[in-house]
């Protein structure tokens, strides 16, 4: 069952799948029915192979149908982490992939009429005044080094963008922006069925067997199959533990108020500010105000969530002091040490993504059609990705928590003192 959000009270689609029953044959199994894995099997699908998706939850119950919905520009949480990993021309070429992933999602909206609220533009705001000389570094790696034409934006024009005097200036760019996420990703289920995939919901995987066809089995039933794609994420933990080692699930809340004036984010554009524990947000196609973050240290929803992110959202609008929050939700994104996403196969014929830190949205597209064209034969920009060197959290899954809860602190702290 979804999470109780915003989304899930405003879906367009409603379709349910049985359980897996039996022993199934097809040419990919995709586990997991979030945007990495719905994307590769539409992508496969429309190749002609036979696909099919199983998922553990509902549909879309990952970070794919409850996150921000934010359409950011980069591969990973920092474009020069990307050079340090890749260097000057690969980390180009990995730069242009997110481009063509943003511009990926508007396309499928269009072809298959997806209707999950596109609307564009987004931003980074600085929070204090001395995060504004990082933004406008930011701003001119990504125009110099990138080619990427965004704009640094005074604190006024971010006061006009927002309907915030809290912010001391941005970074604007005119082709991110936001999205409905479970919308979208239950749009692309929409398109995939129709290209022929099959989906699974509620059939959790209990083992693989790998092998020159790999065999996926569920607690009432199994599939055959020449390739294998896994794409369970921030959820992978007690799937495939190993290379659960190298992400870091951390929870992220968001809260919806009900409708609030139109003086704030006149144009609603997607805001993330520059804090170390960040915090997004934008509206929703009735005006709601989706406000989102880190808020505890761990990945338990804290009891004062509500009271937590109203703070934040009266810190920017105090003009906010009597509005009444209609739900409030959660759930883990995937984190890794370098915060870029983590490419890499299990065996010749098995492929995984993970590891997104934020960028998700796109990234998640993109990344499922890249697994499409390794399957079919054209690996190299899979395997542009594959080379970003990642280590393991150190402790492996058991220390995470407590690594996180420490990781906490010392942001919090950083957010006070820089």
């Amino acid at each position: 069952m979804h999470t109780d959000s915003i989304y899930a009270a405003t879906r367009n689609y409603s379709m349910t799948f049985p359980p897996l029953q039996g022993v199934h044959q097809a040419d990919v199994t995709v586990i997991g029915s979030g945007i990495t894995g719905v994307s590769a099997a539409l992508e496969l699908a429309e190749k002609g192979y036979r696909v099919i998706v199983v998922e553990a939850q509902d549909l879309s119950w990952g970070a794919s149908g409850r996150s921000g919905g934010q359409i950011i520009a980069g591969a990973g949480d920092h474009a020069d982490t990307m050079i340090d990993l890749l260097g000057l021309e690969d980390a180009r070429k990995a730069f242009d992939v997110s481009l063509e992933a943003m511009e990926l999602i508007k396309q499928r909206v269009k072809k298959y009429q997806i209707e999950c609220d596109l609307t564009l533009g987004q931003a980074e705001v600085a929070s204090k005044a001395s995060h504004v000389k990082g933004l406008e570094e930011m701003t001119a790696l990504y125009e110099q080094t990138f080619r990427y034409p965004v704009r640094m934006i005074s604190a006024d024009e971010v006061a006009k963008l927002t309907g915030s005097e809290a912010y001391f200036g941005g970074c604007y760019d005119p082709r991110g922006g936001h999205i409905h996420p479970m919308n979208y990703t239950l749009g692309l289920v929409k398109a995939a069925v129709a290209a022929g995939v099959k989906f699974f919901e509620h059939s959790p995987v209990t083992d693989i067997q790998h092998g020159k066809k790999t065999t996926v089995f569920t607690e009432q039933g199994s599939v055959v199959s020449d390739y294998l794609v896994v794409a369970t994420n921030a959820y992978l933990d007690k799937l495939i533990p190993d290379l659960a080692r190298y992400i870091l699930p951390v929870g992220s809340y968001i809260c919806a108020t009900e409708p609030v004036p139109d003086s704030i984010l006149p144009d609603n554009p997607a805001i993330v500010d520059s804090k170390y524990l960040l915090s997004y947000f934008r509206k929703d196609a009735d005006g709601r105000l989706l406000w989102g973050g880190r808020t505890g240290l761990t990945r338990h929803e804290p009891a004062n969530l509500r009271d937590v992110i109203k703070g934040r959202i009266l810190h920017a609008y105090p003009q906010l002091q009597d509005i009444r929050i209609e739900k409030s939700w959660g759930g883990n994104i995937a984190v890794t040490m370098n915060r870029m996403p983590q490419f890499g196969k299990l065996a010749a014929n098995a492929w995984y993504i993970h590891g997104y830190s934020g960028h998700g949205i796109a990234m998640a597209g993109i990344g499922g059609k890249m697994i499409s064209e390794a399957v079919s034969g054209q690996a190299e920009r899979f395997d542009l990705f594959a080379r970003v060197p990642h280590k393991a959290y150190p402790g492996g899954t058991w220390l995470r928590a407590p690594g996180l809860a420490a990781a906490m602190v010392y942001f919090q702290v950083r957010d006070m003192l820089s």
